[in-house]
C-alpha cells in the first residue's frame, strides 16, 4: 500500500468527527472518533480540540505534522448516523475496509434520509403524548385530548421547520398550539392538568441536556455550558408558548 497523505487522513478524520458532532454526539465521542480514525489510518500522534462551533485536529503521519479545522455550526440529533459511524469505525480498525471505502460510507451517512412521512410522525407523536397522559393516570378523555394536542403541536413544529424558523420559535409555536388545543377542550375531562402537562413532553430537549451533563462530568466545561444553555433556551421557549396559551384559554 502506498503511504497515506497526511492531509487526506486529517480531512477524513475531521469529516467523520463533524458528522458525529452534528448528529448528537457529545464532546468525548467526537474527540474519540477523530482519534480512532487517525490512528486507524496510521497516524503516529493525534491531538484534538472540540468546541461548540469548530473541530481541530493535529496529526503526525510519515514524519509530517498536519493541522486541520472544520466549522460545526449546528448540532442536531440523528442516531442512525451515530450507529452507522460506529460500525464503519469498527470495520476500519479491523482492516476490513480502507480509507477510500470509509470515506464513501461517511458520505452515504451524510445524505439526509426521510424514512417516515410527516403524517406518520405526527400520529406517532400524538400516541406517545397520549401514552404519557395514561402513565400520569389521566382519564380516557384526557388521553384522547392529549393525543390530539400532541399531533397538532407536532404538525406545527414540522411546518415551522419547513419555513426555517429558529429552534426557539419552533418550540414556542408548537407548545402554544398544543396547549391551546388542550385548554379549549379541558372542560370535557376531569384531569385537565394531566393533559396540559403531557401534551408538550415531545418538545423537551433531552439530547442536549444529557450531552451537557455528560460533558460536565467529563470535564468539558465550556461545551457543557453551551449544550445546557441551548437546552435551557428551548425549555424557556416551551414555557413561553404554554404561558401565552394558558392566559388566553383561562
Amino acid at each position: 500500500m502506498p503511504p497515506k497523505e497526511p492531509h487526506s487522513v486529517v480531512e477524513v478524520a475531521l469529516k467523520a468527527a463533524l458528522l458525529v458532532h452534528q448528529s448528537g454526539g457529545d464532546t468525548t465521542r467526537t474527540e474519540t472518533t477523530m482519534r480512532r480514525v487517525a490512528v486507524a489510518l496510521e497516524a503516529e500522534r493525534v491531538d484534538t480540540m472540540v468546541s461548540s462551533l469548530s473541530l481541530t485536529l493535529n496529526a503526525k503521519l510519515n514524519g509530517a505534522f498536519v493541522t486541520g479545522m472544520r466549522r460545526a455550526p449546528h448540532m442536531g440529533v440523528n442516531f442512525r448516523v451515530l450507529t452507522g459511524m460506529e460500525r464503519a469505525l469498527h470495520s476500519l480498525e479491523d482492516g476490513r475496509i480502507g480509507m477510500e471505502k470509509f470515506e464513501e460510507l461517511i458520505d452515504r451517512l451524510a445524505i439526509p434520509r426521510h424514512y417516515y412521512p410527516p403524517w406518520l410522525i405526527v400520529i406517532c407523536v400524538g400516541i406517545a403524548c397520549g401514552g404519557f397522559a395514561a402513565m400520569f393516570m389521566g382519564d380516557r378523555i384526557a388521553i384522547a385530548i392529549t393525543m390530539l394536542a400532541g399531533m397538532a403541536g407536532m404538525a406545527t413544529r414540522l411546518l415551522l421547520v419547513k419555513w426555517q424558523f429558529k429552534p426557539f420559535i419552533m418550540v414556542a409555536g408548537a407548545a402554544f398550539v398544543a396547549t391551546m388545543v388542550t385548554g379549549l377542550l379541558k372542560s370535557f375531562t376531569e384531569t385537565p392538568e394531566i393533559a396540559i402537562a403531557a401534551c408538550v413532553l415531545f418538545l423537551i430537549p433531552g439530547v442536549p441536556l444529557i450531552n451537557g451533563a455528560s460533558d460536565l462530568l467529563n470535564n468539558n466545561y465550556l461545551n457543557a455550558m453551551v449544550r445546557l444553555a441551548m437546552g435551557t433556551i428551548l425549555i424557556i421557549g416551551l414555557s413561553l408558548g404554554m404561558s401565552i396559551a394558558l392566559r388566553i384559554v383561562n
